[in-house]
């Protein structure tokens, strides 16, 4: 009766996939990133991505056009400046490109994820409830948080320009903020996904914390067996995710590591130059990117420690049971499952470079700090051309008002004699 009960409520839950559809839907309406429908033909997803193909396009052709008009569009940028915009659009034209290409490439992985969550869950759930409210917060906030970004912040851009300075609107920006999008929700879809893991982990942990509950042996053993599977399981989909987000992180490292400098110092050319407005904008991008990567590494971190957690708890169990000498069966599976863990590391790498954590994230701000520090002793003030006249026009009055002078001094010394 009590499995019945069981699968009852296993049949009625809903699953993950359908949790994340609205993150899922609006990565693929925004043509970035593996998350899509899963009974949507494959060819609408390739329309989808031709179409933003084209934007993204037409946003590097006018980032080029912008570099080569420099010196009318923006004659008060120094070189240093015109190098680290270079660098930083060439990186996030690069990012831009592949998360299209990503979903086309890797077209049957996020069934394959999403199937072998199920396939979890549908384990964990035979042990424990999950509770998965959580997860859903966390995607309407990413949804709105994209939401905001773009078109809210395209709208408001181009309508603030266009009654100030129409003079200053720019394809190239307004296009840009589809690509802060693009950048975010392929973030987010990853942070998600690795949040999913933190809860299974946490659903393994409270079983194994309720290890103590348990005072028949036979019943011990082959719970923790089944622990020892959902752990395992857990640690597949750690394997598929590194694959499918491998070189998507290592992209938006990059990606958030320019975008951050190059923000950081125009913010201080604007201090310089007193243009209030351009570095209020620029403040608002610097924090999206440096924020988007710290979540990436902090979401990474928890999965980090609760996965490490699991082994702490396993071995207090181990500690307070002091009759597990009398049952060989259950301080076997123990010990097969302590082996199982010092094995298994749950890392998340980008392309395995480097592994995305908190102190991924302190080494950045540490490294952002140092190329801005460089790059402001590198600039050099440009010359404002009215500055120049001013200085010119006061030149030639005090040169006028010595002539007169001299001239008055003279007259008075003839006069005299």
């Amino acid at each position: 009766m009590e499995d019945d009960i069981e699968v009852q409520v296993e049949d009625n839950s809903p699953s993950i996939e359908n949790t994340l559809r609205p993150l899922s839907y609006t990565s693929w309406l925004m043509g970035v990133g593996v998350a899509r429908p899963r009974k949507c033909p494959k060819y609408v997803t390739i329309i989808i991505r031709i179409f933003h193909l084209l934007v993204c396009s037409v946003s590097t052709t006018y980032c080029v056009l912008d570099f080569f008009t420099f010196d009318t569009a923006f004659a008060s940028d120094s070189d240093v400046y015109k190098f680290m915009y270079s660098m930083n659009r060439v990186t996030g034209c690069v990012a831009a490109y592949y998360y299209i290409y990503h979903g086309i490439s890797q077209y049957n992985k996020w069934t394959e994820l999403m199937d072998k969550m199920k396939k979890l869950d549908q384990k964990i759930k035979r042990e424990t409830p999950i509770d998965d409210q959580p997860i859903k917060i966390a995607d309407s906030l990413a949804v709105l948080t994209i939401f905001v970004c773009c078109p809210v912040s395209l709208i408001v851009h181009a309508l603030y320009y266009y009654f100030t300075h129409p003079e200053y609107i720019y394809v190239s920006d307004l296009l840009f903020y589809i690509m802060i999008a693009q950048s975010l929700v392929n973030s987010f879809v990853f942070d998600i996904v690795v949040y999913v893991l933190c809860y299974r982990f946490q659903a393994i942990n409270e079983l194994i914390g309720q290890l103590d509950q348990l005072f028949d042996a036979s019943k011990i053993a082959p719970k923790i067996r089944r622990i020892r599977v959902l752990y395992n399981s857990i640690n597949d989909l750690v394997v598929v995710i590194n694959d499918i987000h491998g070189l998507h992180l290592l992209l938006c490292s990059a990606n958030c590591f320019a975008m951050a400098v190059a923000t950081l110092f125009r913010i201080y050319m604007g201090v310089r130059e007193k243009d209030y407005m351009l570095v209020a904008v620029h403040n608002v991008l610097w924090i999206v990117y440096v924020a988007q990567f710290g979540l990436m590494c902090w979401i990474c971190t928890l999965a980090r420690q609760a996965s490490l957690r699991t082994r702490i708890i396993i071995y207090t169990f181990l500690l307070n049971r002091e009759n597990l000498d009398q049952d060989f069966g259950v301080k076997n599976e123990i010990n097969d499952f302590s082996i199982q863990l010092q094995q298994y590391r749950v890392t998340f790498t980008a392309c395995n470079f480097f592994e995305m954590n908190n102190a991924l994230f302190n080494d950045m701000v540490g490294v952002i700090t140092v190329y801005l520090i460089i790059l402001i002793q590198f600039y050099q003030p440009p010359k404002d051309s009215k500055h120049n006249e001013l200085i010119h026009g006061l030149t030639l009055l005090r040169a006028d008002n010595s002539y007169r002078q001299t001239e008055i001094t003279l007259n008075n010394t003839l006069t005299f004699y």
